[in-house]
């Protein structure tokens, strides 16, 4: 009785206080409203109906009900009653420790048994009208491995296979489909491309290749001069610069040569106009090795601590001796659980778990069930502000 009287108070709110648009009587796919609701019909922009799904089929808020309004584009939400889909269970697969619930158009990765596969070698099930497509059953690969993988100059092959998968080749001079094999370049040599190799359908992915980088030279520097220097390097090796006529070095007098990489080489400026250390900004900081001294020209980029949003320009300069304007790293905001139950109201969407937002992110509630809104619909919409939110009201 007292949801009755709540539904027909809400309707009689809404109806009083419609926009002249109509909608006509809603067909629910998979689902229907609560009541007949005959004498509503044609519905005004913002009346509110409440409705149900059929089995197997959920609102978008995930509860057991939820309201279908009319808009001045139509019923929302357009699509009422989702497919729920249930993954506790893999046929011939690794089942998850805890069940799973997805709604239509989510997925779910699924790990198979040695020698098992889902349809078309896939390795996710998707939650559909109709339920999981492929269906959550590995079935069995056969007569897919692969022979010997392909050996490359100057690299060896590491092998990640299992005791029992071993067995296997050594027993049939196969690789089961699935197999993944890495590479590992000899010294002074460095992988091409990704270094992993997969067994598909019988046949091995193309293998990288190990390049040469012993012979790089390190970077020359304006204004310097590099002590003994070589013809060619290996990795592991230094070398040391020097500045000369009245230039400053700024940076580390030394790099280094890694893989084919050297590390940061310094730099030989004229020291009028340095910088000192960039200044420091409040939950931020650079993303640079801080250094004491720093040349006219120098760039240094800033970054925030997480749930915060940088405003501004993330680099900052030095120029006659001082820093360009830093950035502010603005503050997120928190939505308070116990405010929420103050105000009997909730997240809109069941499945937004998030209770961070960054400035300018929209936060949507609703009533708890029971209540009824005491502001105005707009603040049911509500902004986060440099880690402020004005929170809606129901009663």
């Amino acid at each position: 009785m007292l949801m009755l009287i709540n539904v027909l108070l809400t309707l009689w709110f809404y109806t009083a206080h419609g926009q002249g648009k109509h909608c006509n009587y809603p067909v629910i796919r998979h689902g229907q409203l609560y009541q007949s609701y005959s004498g509503y019909f044609p519905a005004r922009v913002n009346q509110q109906f409440l409705y149900n799904c059929d089995q197997y089929f959920v609102p978008p808020s995930l509860y057991s009900s939820d309201y279908l309004t009319c808009t001045a584009e139509g019923w929302f939400p357009e699509e009422p009653c989702l497919r729920e889909c249930i993954f506790n269970n893999l046929e011939n697969g690794y089942t998850p420790s805890s069940e799973k619930k997805v709604v239509q158009g989510e997925t779910v990765r699924v790990r198979c048994y040695h020698g098992y596969s889902l349809q078309n070698n896939q390795n996710t099930v998707t939650c559909t009208e109709s339920g999981w497509s492929p269906p959550p059953r590995c079935i069995r690969v056969k007569n897919t491995g692969c022979s010997q993988p392909p050996q490359i100059d100057h690299g060896t092959i590491n092998s990640s296979s299992s005791a029992e998968e071993r067995r296997e080749i050594h027993e049939q001079r196969l690789y089961a489909h699935g197999t993944k094999l890495s590479y590992t370049c000899e010294e002074g040599f460095k992988i091409s491309e990704n270094n992993v190799i997969i067994c598909h359908m019988g046949k091995w992915s193309s293998p990288p290749q190990c390049v040469d980088v012993s012979g790089v030279n390190p970077p020359q520097v304006e204004n310097a001069i590099i002590h003994n220097q070589k013809s060619r390097y290996q990795s592991g090796e230094r070398a040391r610069y020097e500045c000369i006529g009245n230039y400053d070095l700024f940076g580390e007098i030394e790099i280094v040569c890694l893989n084919g990489t050297w590390t940061e080489p310094p730099q030989c400026k004229d020291s009028q106009g340095k910088c000192g250390p960039p200044p420091p900004i409040d939950n931020g900081d650079i993303t640079s090795l801080l250094q004491s001294v720093y040349p006219p020209g120098s760039v240094v980029e800033y970054r925030c601590q997480a749930y915060y949003e940088l405003r501004g320009n993330r680099n900052v300069v030095c120029r006659n001796g001082e820093w360009s304007e830093p950035p502010k790293c603005l503050e997120a905001c928190v939505i308070s659980e116990e405010t929420m139950r103050k105000h009997h109201i909730q997240l809109r969407w069941k499945h937004d778990k998030k209770l961070y937002s960054k400035t300018e992110d929209t936060i949507e509630f609703m009533c708890q069930y029971g209540y009824r809104q005491l502001t105005p619909k707009h603040t049911f919409r509500a902004t986060c502000r440099e880690g402020k939110v004005v929170y809606p009201r129901c009663g």
